[in-house]
């Protein structure tokens, strides 16, 4: 059959059109298998500020004028300081406590030189007790004068919520004024308060919810002893720990790795003993820049619980002859939580030395002194006027005696 142009043209234009046809049929078929993305619940950020719930004093608000800063997810810290922080979250987990709080002190300003310089400077024991602190990091540090707390949750995850409030006469209730902090993951918090600087006027509001839907409302505070506020249920509970070591507040920086360790003040039976022949505490040490070593004997004899008698002597090592006898009184001031004070009346009464010097010998010193926890070692610190007993010097801070056997 003859094919004429025309009718070629018009196989040629067929061809095409089915061609086009399933270049559209496959299309259509492969796009259902795409994915898609949906916009219509996608939010702006001022719809998600807008939409954000808080809550505070009991009622839900909703921010408008500010975002919430939530923490990242837990940060880690060294091997030390975790290991405190376990310690302290088991020290202070009982039944109705769902927190450990601390008082840091009063600063006025930016710490100059970093917060754990700063606290190192102040309270240098309460660092090496807790480590843990000097390594909150500024995401965790809330507010940056005023007085400062440490607030550690019981629970790992608990949720924390922290806000500023002012009190309202006209309705007599704390209204919030700023939302300062949120966070689902229970980490510690330094938390500035009492912004213009009385301690004992509550400026913030502290929530804290455990996994069980536990919640406790706290405002930091100083009470009228000066100690942290404590936070209390309607029944009575306490629902906070008071990990602040008071004691521990301008004590001479050589005692704070003994204080850190468990040393602590003595009570007169501690330094004494109930015995009537008293209890001695001995030492070895060189006496003064002599190059000899010497024995020491310091014993302690109870009359009451503020204080009794004291005898005090030496000896050379190589000689059993006393070189100084010294007799008096003590009298002490317990502080179980920091060093004791025991103030020593001594006088010259016998030895090699007696009566080699012109007329009487006499001191009269104030010391702080620690024991250790098996209560067999005593740390005895340099004297608030300087003065040195016999087996002191000028240029050392502190000294160890060890119980007497007998």
């Amino acid at each position: 059959m003859k094919i004429t142009p025309r009718r070629m043209f018009a196989l040629l234009l067929v061809l095409v059109l089915l061609l086009s046809l399933c270049a559209c049929t496959q299309k259509t078929q492969t796009e259902p298998d795409e994915p898609k993305i949906n916009t219509a619940h996608k939010k702006t950020p001022e719809s998600q500020q807008e939409e954000a719930v808080l809550q505070s004093d009991g009622n839900d608000f909703v921010s408008q004028d500010k975002t919430v800063d939530t923490p990242p997810v837990q940060y880690t810290f060294s091997q030390e300081a975790e290991t405190s922080l376990g310690w302290l979250r088991d020290r202070i987990d009982f039944p109705t406590t769902m927190f450990g709080a601390a008082y840091l002190g009063y600063v006025g300003g930016l710490f100059d030189e970093g917060f754990p310089a700063w606290l190192q400077e102040t309270n240098e024991a309460m660092l090496l007790e807790y480590p843990f602190i000097a390594e909150i990091n500024d995401a965790h540090i809330i507010g940056s004068a005023g007085h400062l707390y440490c607030i550690v949750p019981v629970d790992e995850n608990a949720t924390v919520a922290i806000n500023r409030v002012q009190w309202n006469e006209k309705t007599q209730t704390d209204e919030v004024t700023e939302v300062l902090y949120r966070s689902e993951s229970g980490e510690p918090v330094l938390l500035f308060a009492n912004l213009d600087g009385i301690a004992h006027e509550a400026d913030t509001q502290v929530f804290i919810t455990d996994n069980s839907g536990n919640t406790c409302e706290w405002y930091p505070s100083l009470d009228a002893t000066s100690h942290l506020a404590p936070c209390t249920s309607e029944a009575g509970d306490y629902l906070s720990f008071d990990f602040t070591e008071y004691a521990w507040y301008d004590i001479p920086s050589e005692f704070a790795g003994w204080l850190s360790d468990g040393w602590t003040g003595m009570t007169a039976l501690g330094l004494a003993g109930s015995q009537s022949t008293g209890m001695g505490w001995i030492t070895e040490t060189m006496v003064e820049e002599t190059g000899r070593y010497a024995y020491f004997s310091l014993r302690f004899y109870l009359e009451d619980e503020t204080g009794g008698t004291v005898d005090l002597e030496w000896t050379y090592e190589d000689s059993d002859d006393i070189e100084e006898m010294w007799s008096g009184f003590w009298a002490i001031q317990t502080i179980p939580d920091g060093p004791s004070y025991v103030t020593l009346s001594l006088s010259l009464v016998g030895g090699n030395s007696y009566g080699v010097t012109d007329g009487p010998v006499y001191l009269c010193e104030t010391y702080p002194l620690l024991i250790s926890p098996s209560g067999t070692e005593l740390l005895v610190g340099a004297g608030e006027s300087g003065v040195c007993l016999p087996f002191m010097s000028q240029s050392t801070t502190a000294y160890v005696l060890t119980q007497a056997a007998g």
